[in-house]
Parts: structure tokens; C-alpha cells; sequence
């Protein structure tokens, strides 16, 4: 019994789940449950996660700031066919998955299409609400504001459809697969910039 524990504590160390099941880490992506948190707690306005942001992008600090006073309510969501971050404000309400890598851009062809099928089928259902999918793309190891935004093709209702034009829409390939390359999406204090402008 000792001799099997030791075996699989030795097998978790030198073999973390993440390598052993996830093939996201082949191509170029990094684990995302820790830049889920990020981002939930930038838009939550925790103090911390968002000075920390903030002082990443000074000529933004005090638009980044100012969601410490007028935050989202921010939620993971639950089970494998929804999105990763739901947030939402008295103004309007965002379905987020969140993206990260080493690579400045991202095929969603990769790892079997799976991430083009999630895509597809969270975007018909937001779709169907009058509202749209956005990706949180973070790259590690950049200057300045990490995370990108960006949407999936869709047609929003009402106010939505302002907040949806402002995003930079996901590329596709000529097969008519999706890519984001992180260099073309709109960085996420620019976007805060503009929706918390009236507070500012």
C-alpha cells in the first residue's frame, strides 16, 4: 500500500495531470483555470487582482481603477457545455471563455475541432438569447495588457449590439475554421475604458 502511494505520488510529480490529459499543452496552450480567475477578479473588482492589472497599463489605471467602484458580477460557469465566465452589470451581461497561450494565435481546428464545435454551440444558444459569445485571449510572457477580446459572429439585440461592435469579430480559415491571432483583438483595459468612461 505504501510502496503504491509512493508510485502515484512520483507519477503526479513528474507527470502532472495537465500533461498526461490535457492536449491543449501541444499546442501552445497554457493551463486556463488560473487566467479564469484573473479575469473573474479583474471585472469583480477585487481590489488586489485589479491594482495589480492596473499597474501593467499606468496610461489606463484609472479607467482599469474604476471597476473597483462599478464591478460585474462575475461567475464561473458550471459543467463542460457552457462558457467559462458570465458577467454581469446593471448596463449589460457578458458570456466569456477564456483563452490562454504562448503562441500569438490560436487555431480552433487543433485538438480534434473540439474548440470550434464548443464555439459553434455556445454561440447558436447566445445567439438565440439576443446576446454573443466573447473570448478572453491571454498571452503569457507580452508587455503591457495581456488579455485581448474578441467575438464570434452573431446578432445581438438592443444595447448588446453596441458593446458587440466595439469587439473585434474571430477570423476564419478558407476551411472555415476559427482563429484568433492576439495582436488583432481589443485589449480588455480599452474595452473597460469605454463602457466605465461615465465614471471616470
Amino acid at each position: 500500500m505504501l510502496n503504491s502511494m509512493r508510485i502515484n505520488a512520483f507519477v503526479k510529480f513528474q507527470f502532472p495531470d495537465d500533461l498526461l490529459l490535457n492536449s491543449n499543452l501541444v499546442y501552445g496552450m497554457v493551463n486556463g483555470s488560473t487566467y479564469e480567475r484573473e479575469i473573474r477578479d479583474i471585472l469583480g473588482g477585487r481590489e488586489q487582482a485589479v491594482k495589480k492589472y492596473a499597474s501593467k497599463i499606468p496610461e489606463k489605471s484609472d479607467a482599469i481603477m474604476s471597476l473597483i467602484e462599478s464591478p460585474f458580477y462575475v461567475t464561473r460557469s458550471a459543467g463542460s457545455f457552457g462558457a467559462d465566465v458570465i458577467a454581469i452589470r446593471h448596463d449589460f451581461s457578458m458570456v466569456i471563455e477564456v483563452k490562454s497561450s504562448v503562441r500569438p494565435y490560436l487555431m480552433f481546428s487543433e485538438g480534434s475541432g473540439k474548440k470550434q464545435e464548443q464555439a459553434n454551440r455556445i454561440n447558436e444558444m447566445c445567439t438565440k438569447a439576443g446576446i454573443f459569445l466573447t473570448y478572453a485571449y491571454r498571452i503569457k510572457n507580452v508587455q503591457g495588457d495581456p488579455w485581448k477580446l474578441f467575438v464570434v459572429e452573431s446578432k445581438p439585440i438592443g444595447r448588446f449590439s453596441m458593446v458587440y461592435e466595439l469587439i473585434p469579430k474571430i477570423a476564419k480559415t478558407r476551411e472555415g475554421n476559427y482563429i484568433m491571432k492576439w495582436e488583432d483583438g481589443l485589449p480588455l483595459s480599452s474595452f473597460i475604458e469605454i463602457i466605465n468612461k461615465k465614471i471616470i
